[in-house]
C-alpha cells in the first residue's frame, strides 16, 4: 500500500481543491523515505554495504586500493572487524589462512655453543627478534552475482602487500618480518 493511500485514510471526508495533489505529493516523499530507511537497514552490515562501505573503512583505517574489487573491500572490512589479536604463530598463521594464505613461520635462532651444530647457520643474537613467513597459496576472488559490482574483473587476486600490512601492523613491536615468496 502507497502512502498517498494511507494519508487518504487518515482524512473522513471527502475535500476538493489542491488536496489530492497535496495528499500525492506528501505520499511521493513518504514512499521515498521509505525506501531510502530500507537501503540503510542493508548499508548497516559491511558484508552488504555499498555506499556507506567507504565509511566502514574509514572506521576500521582500512586504504582500499586502486585495484580492489567491492569483494575484497568487504572482505577486509569484516575481517579487520573480528580481529581479536594475539602474539601466537598460530594466530598469524589462522589470520593468514582466512586471507587465503597458506604460510609458514620461522623463528631465527641465533647459533649457540651446545645447541647449534655443524652445519646450522650463523645468526647475531638479535636474530631472534626476526620471523621469516613463507607464504604459499593465494586468495582468489570471483565475480559473483549479488556480491560484486558491475564492471569489476571476474577473476582477481589481492596484492600481497596487503598480507604484509596487516601483519606488520599486528606483529610483536619488537619483531622484524621478512616475507619470503619462493
Amino acid at each position: 500500500m502507497l502512502h498517498k493511500d494511507v494519508l487518504k485514510l487518515l482524512c473522513p471526508l471527502e475535500l476538493d481543491g489542491d488536496y489530492e495533489q497535496d495528499i500525492e505529493i506528501e505520499g511521493k516523499h513518504l514512499d521515498s523515505a521509505q525506501a531510502r530507511a530500507e537501503v540503510l537497514l542493508k548499508e548497516i552490515f559491511p558484508d552488504q554495504s555499498y555506499e556507506l562501505l567507504c565509511c566502514w573503512e574509514r572506521v576500521c583505517g582500512l586504504v582500499p586500493g586502486a585495484n580492489d574489487t567491492l569483494q575484497m573491500r568487504r572482505d577486509t572490512v569484516i575481517r579487520k572487524l573480528r580481529e581479536r589479536g594475539g602474539i601466537s604463530k598460530k594466530y598469524f598463521i589462522d589470520l593468514a589462512a582466512t586471507m587465503g594464505y597458506t604460510i609458514r613461520i620461522e623463528e631465527l635462532k641465533p647459533f649457540m655453543a651446545g645447541i647449534g651444530r655443524a652445519g646450522d647457520t650463523l645468526y647475531v643474537k638479535e636474530s631472534i627478534f626476526i620471523w621469516r613467513i613463507k607464504v604459499s597459496g593465494q586468495s582468489l576472488y570471483y565475480f559473483k552475482a549479488g556480491q560484486a559490482a558491475a564492471g569489476e574483473r571476474l577473476l582477481w587476486w589481492p596484492d600481497q602487500s596487503v598480507l604484509e600490512n596487516l601483519f606488520n601492523e599486528l606483529k610483536p613491536a619488537h619483531t622484524y618480518i621478512i616475507f619470503d615468496y619462493s
